[in-house]
């Protein structure tokens, strides 16, 4: 019976999912074949070359879902900091760090080619139920331009694939961490799937560093855990005085300031 299920899931994705995703999603021979159990701390020549693989390209989709406060807008930023091109950030809740340009969702239309651009943790922007919006439109419009007329790398950080359009998910790199309490089933089938069978074990009796700090990779050819380093101290302490009742100052506190603050 599982079998006839899993034959059944298989052939109906087949027929919604993009080509390239499909592949990427349900291609056993190659998972299995590339499939590492480690954490993702190790060095790994396949995980290596299917960064570089991405990294290589005119431009890309990659997408990161995983509930709020797992470190997916950290690890986007090191996605960015690894493809090396200028970066620009739409994220309504979170000040990128300086080196990344922030935007509205408005002005990506307006924007250069080979570039990084970020779209963090926008659910409400790339639901069905907003497909009217013209902005919604706008971005509908671009994802399937990315790759050549575009030449970006795209990051979509996101609490659910449901939330997310099926250009989306036709992505070149997957990123996971875990769902929320609530989200299992709100996923679609394939993704559930694949958190069923592989990313839930992975992070099942991790910590909450782990989680923060860990993502479960997906690509064409590999499979398996990749570790986040932490970005760069982008600061520094300073000391803070007072005077005392004599009227000299002494050192009180310090506190960090952001480099280059005025």
């Amino acid at each position: 019976m599982d079998e006839i299920m899993s034959a059944f899931l298989k052939f109906g994705a087949s027929l919604i999912l993009p080509p390239e995703t499909y592949n990427t999603l349900f291609n056993r021979d190659a998972q299995y074949q590339q499939f590492y159990n480690g954490t993702g701390d190790e060095p790994n020549s396949l995980r290596t070359d299917a960064l570089e693989e991405v990294k290589r390209k005119d431009g890309s989709v990659s997408l990161d879902i995983g509930t709020r406060e797992t470190g997916k807008t950290v690890l986007a930023h090191r996605l960015a900091e690894y493809y090396g091109r200028p970066t620009y950030s739409v994220s309504p809740e979170e000040k990128p760090p300086s080196w990344i340009t922030p935007i509205k969702l408005k002005d990506l239309d307006d924007l250069p080619t080979w570039i990084t651009v970020i779209l963090d943790d926008l659910p409400a922007y790339m639901s069905n139920r907003d497909y009217e919006n013209q902005l919604v439109q706008s971005v509908e419009r671009i994802v399937p331009m990315v790759r050549h007329k575009r030449k970006w790398h795209l990051i979509f950080n996101t609490q659910s694939s449901a939330q997310a359009d099926k250009y989306i998910l036709d992505c070149e790199l997957a990123f996971f961490k875990p769902l929320g309490v609530l989200m299992d089933d709100a996923e679609r089938p394939a993704i559930r799937r694949i958190y069923k069978n592989i990313v839930t074990p992975f992070f099942e009796g991790r910590t909450e560093h782990f989680i923060r700090t860990h993502a479960f990779m997906k690509s064409r050819t590999y499979c398996g855990g990749i570790a986040i380093a932490k970005p760069p101290d982008n600061k520094q302490k300073i000391l803070v005085a007072e005077p005392n009742a004599k009227g000299i100052y002494e050192v009180v506190d310090e506190e960090d300031k952001d480099v280059g603050e005025e």
